[in-house]
């Protein structure tokens, strides 16, 4: 009995953690698509050096930790998977 609580444990965990790594990818696409959609709409002067160097900057900064999250979730989720096929079931 003790194996299938912590199974269902470690299910929940995992659901946790894909509900993160989804909602990060989410989030990136939608900075991405938004950072396009400043360029295309001409909201940003890119001709102007401190507008174009500021906006990269910031989005280099964003993109780098959206991506570190989804690496650190996905990590999460093997071991999870790991710890659930070394379960006596």
């Amino acid at each position: 009995m003790e194996d299938k609580i912590k199974k269902n444990l470690l299910d929940l965990q995992y659901s946790k953690y894909l509900q993160y790594y989804n909602t990060s990818i989410i989030i990136l696409f939608t900075y991405i698509i938004g950072i396009f959609i400043i360029y295309i709409t001409k909201q940003v002067d890119y001709k102007a050096l401190n507008q174009t160097l500021l906006i990269n900057t910031i989005s280099v900064a964003v993109i780098f930790i959206i991506v570190l999250l989804i690496i650190d979730f996905r990590n999460h989720q093997k071991n999870i998977m790991e710890e659930i096929k070394k379960l006596k079931m």
